[in-house]
């Protein structure tokens, strides 16, 4: 009985340079899905001065007051921005009189930049406060 030796041919080269296109391609696309997209840091003046627009993401941190269920305002000095709450999570330690920074979408409310908020970060306060007698 004689035994068939069974040999594969090389991929020629036009099949190697479509694999190695491909997979540059698949490591493009992961990596352009994978990277948060950058969102510029304002100050509440910035913010409502006009120099953004309405659709523009970007992350502002102020001081929270007049917390109501819908929004809030952010304050900075002299200078306020409307912050509409919808759909966003809370976290534990917001509160009035307290820093937030606030990351989401400037969108025109009656003639008003107001800020869709995305996402909430707050400060430890107890790490910032001294403790109370």
């Amino acid at each position: 009985m004689e035994s068939e030796r069974r040999t594969r041919r090389p991929l020629p080269t036009w099949a190697k340079g479509l694999l190695a296109l491909a997979i540059l391609v698949a490591t493009g696309a992961a990596a352009y899905y994978s990277v948060d997209e950058q969102v510029d840091y304002v100050s509440v003046e910035t913010a409502v001065s006009g120099e953004y627009d309405a659709g523009e993401r970007v992350q502002v941190h102020g001081v929270v007051l007049n917390w109501t269920r819908e929004d809030i305002e952010l304050v900075e000095g002299d200078y306020t921005l409307r912050v509409d709450l919808g759909g966003v999570i809370i976290p534990d330690t917001f509160a009035e009189n307290k820093g937030a920074t606030i990351t989401g979408t400037l969108v025109e409310i009656g003639g008003e930049l107001v800020l869709h908020a995305e996402l909430i970060q707050m400060g430890c306060p107890s790490k910032y406060e001294p403790a109370k007698a």
